[in-house]
C-alpha cells in the first residue's frame, strides 16, 4: 500500500512539475499551468470574510467595501490576472524579505508593490513617480538613490526596494503605527499630520476622511492584497511563473566596462533577460568604474561571468565562439536548473528546508502553494528548483596562469602534470568516483560549497580538504554519494 501510494505521489508530481514548466515555457502564461488543474473553486463570501477575520495585521483591520470588491476581484473575477501578478512577486518577494528582514520589519510590507505598480519595476506614474515603489524624484535622492544621464536607481530592484524600507522605517520610528505610515508613505507626512490634527485622532480609521481621497483607498487596499498573499492557495490560484532566470538571482560587482550582449554571451543567459533584471541602466552597457558597478544575474551564472571579468584580457578569445542563447528555447529546456522532490520531516520547518538548500522561503511558498507558516508531516512533498551553478572554466584548453585568481602558492605547488589537471578540472573534465570537483570562486567558504551540495556538511567537507587555503581558484574535493548527486 505504501509503495502504490508513493507511485502516486511522485504520478501527481511530475504532473505539477511538467504544468509548471509549461507555464514558464510559455512566458508565464496561466492558461498552460491551469490546464491539468480541473477542479473548480467557488468564491464564497462567507469563508473569504471568515479567514480576513483570522488574518494577522500589521494595521487594525475592517472588512470595508472597497477591501471586499478588491479580494473578490483578486481570486475570482479576474484569477488569470492575479495569477500573472503572483508569478511576478517571486521575481521580487526574495528580494524585499531580504530587505526587510534586515530592517527588522513585517514581512507584510512585502505586498506594497502589489498596490503600488501591480509588481511592475518600470513603472512611471502621471506625475512622475518612478519604479516598483514609486519614488518622486526628491525623495529618492534623498534616499541615496542615484539618477543620472546613465542610471535611474529607481527602478534598481535592490536600491530602491532598500531605500523603501528605509523609508518605511523611518515613517514607523515617527508615528508608531502601521496604518499611518502607510499613509504617510502614500501622500507624505504633511497630509497625515494635517488629518491628526483635524481628527484629533491617532487612530488611521479615524483620520482617513480627511487624508487625499487616494489615500482613503490605500490601507483597504493593503489589506485585500494582504490577503491575496496568505490565502491564494485556499482559492485554486496558481502562479503564472516567469523563468527560473528571473526568479533565482543574485548580484555581481562589475568593475570593467563591459555590454550586456557580452554578458549574455558568456553568462549564456538570454539577453533580453539580462536586461530585465536590470532595468535600471538607460544603455546597454557599463562604465569602467573604481568601485565597480552592481549587476543582478542568474543565480547559475554569476561565478561564470565572475570569472571571465577576472581573467587577463588575452584569455577572452577562448571565448569567441560562445553565442546568446534564443528565450524560447533556455525556456523549454529549462537548461540549467533541475527539479528536485523532497519531503520534509516532522521537525521540519520552512526555514529549516530553505537553509537545507539555500533557497528562499517566499519561493518554496509560491512554488508549492504553502500557508504562511506550513506544518510538516514527513509525508507531503515540496518541489524545488535549484540552479546548476557553473565552477569557471575554459571552453578551449589553455595555459594555467590564464586562469583567474589562482594563487601563486598552489600554482608553483603544483607539477606540470597537476597543472595540467587543474585545467582539466577547470574545463569540467575531472570527476573522480569518490569525489566530486569543484572550484572556488568569489572567497567560497565551506557553507557556501554546501550550498550547492545541500547533502555535505560542513565540518565533513573540511575533514576532506584538510590542506586546502580557501582561496579563489583552489580545486576541492567534494564527497561524493547517492543522496548528494539527487539534490544536485
Amino acid at each position: 500500500m505504501e509503495q502504490k501510494g508513493t507511485r502516486i505521489g511522485w504520478l501527481i508530481a511530475g504532473i505539477w512539475a511538467l504544468s509548471l514548466i509549461g507555464g514558464f515555457a510559455n512566458n508565464g502564461d496561466p492558461a498552460v499551468v491551469k490546464a491539468a488543474d480541473s477542479e473548480v473553486f467557488v468564491y464564497s463570501e462567507s469563508e473569504v470574510r471568515s479567514r480576513f477575520k483570522q488574518m494577522p495585521s500589521i494595521v487594525s483591520k475592517r472588512y470595508s467595501s472597497l477591501t471586499k470588491s478588491r479580494i473578490k476581484s483578486y481570486v475570482d473575477s479576474r484569477r488569470d490576472l492575479t495569477e500573472q501578478l503572483l508569478g511576478k512577486s517571486s521575481m521580487f518577494f526574495p528580494i524585499i524579505e531580504q530587505y526587510l528582514k534586515e530592517y527588522n520589519l513585517p514581512l507584510d510590507l512585502r505586498v506594497l508593490p502589489i498596490i503600488e505598480t501591480k509588481m511592475d519595476p518600470t513603472a512611471i506614474s502621471q506625475a512622475g513617480a518612478t519604479g516598483l515603489w514609486q519614488f518622486m524624484e526628491g525623495t529618492a535622492t534623498e534616499f541615496g538613490l542615484t539618477i543620472d544621464h546613465l542610471i535611474d536607481e529607481r527602478f534598481d530592484i535592490h536600491r530602491s526596494t532598500e531605500a523603501a524600507v528605509q523609508y518605511l522605517a523611518r515613517l514607523y520610528e515617527k508615528y508608531n503605527d502601521w496604518g499611518l505610515a502607510l499613509a504617510a508613505y502614500n501622500c507624505g507626512p504633511g497630509y497625515v499630520n494635517r488629518a491628526i490634527r483635524r481628527a484629533k485622532s491617532r487612530d488611521y480609521w479615524s483620520i482617513a476622511k480627511y487624508l487625499p481621497r487616494e489615500t482613503q483607498k490605500y490601507v483597504p487596499k493593503f489589506l485585500a492584497a494582504t490577503y491575496l498573499v496568505n490565502y491564494y492557495h485556499e482559492h485554486g490560484l496558481i502562479p503564472a511563473f516567469p523563468d527560473l532566470d528571473l526568479q533565482i538571482t543574485q548580484e555581481l560587482r562589475v568593475f570593467k566596462a563591459v555590454c550586456f550582449d557580452e554578458i549574455a554571451r558568456i553568462s549564456q543567459v538570454p539577453l533580453p533577460i539580462v536586461r530585465q533584471l536590470n532595468p535600471a541602466y538607460t544603455e546597454d552597457c557599463l562604465k569602467a568604474r573604481k568601485s565597480g558597478t552592481v549587476i543582478t544575474l542568474p543565480k547559475r551564472s554569476v561565478r561564470f561571468v565572475a570569472g571571465y571579468l577576472q581573467m587577463p584580457e588575452e584569455g577572452h578569445r577562448y571565448f569567441e565562439e560562445l553565442t546568446i542563447p534564443d528565450q524560447e528555447q533556455e525556456s523549454l529546456t529549462m537548461a540549467g536548473y533541475r527539479l528536485v522532490l523532497y519531503t520534509p520531516d516532522a521537525d521540519s520547518t520552512l526555514t529549516s528546508v530553505a537553509e537545507l538548500f539555500g533557497m528562499e522561503e517566499s519561493l518554496l511558498r509560491l512554488w508549492n502553494g504553502l500557508e504562511p507558516e506550513p506544518k510538516f508531516d514527513g509525508i507531503r512533498e515540496i518541489q524545488i528548483f535549484l540552479p546548476e551553478i557553473k565552477a569557471f572554466h575554459l571552453p578551449k584548453p589553455a595555459k594555467i596562469d590564464l586562469i583567474p585568481q589562482v594563487s601563486m602558492e598552489i600554482a608553483t605547488a603544483l607539477s606540470l602534470q597537476h597543472q595540467h589537471d587543474v585545467v582539466e578540472l577547470m574545463r569540467g573534465a575531472g570527476t573522480g568516483h569518490r569525489y566530486d570537483y569543484y572550484t572556488l570562486s568569489l572567497a567560497d567558504t565551506p557553507e557556501d560549497v554546501c550550498r550547492i551540495y545541500p547533502m555535505v556538511d560542513p565540518e565533513d567537507l573540511m575533514d576532506h580538504n584538510p590542506k586546502a587555503m580557501w582561496v579563489p581558484g583552489e580545486i576541492i574535493r567534494v564527497p561524493n554519494s547517492r543522496q548528494n548527486l539527487a539534490v544536485r
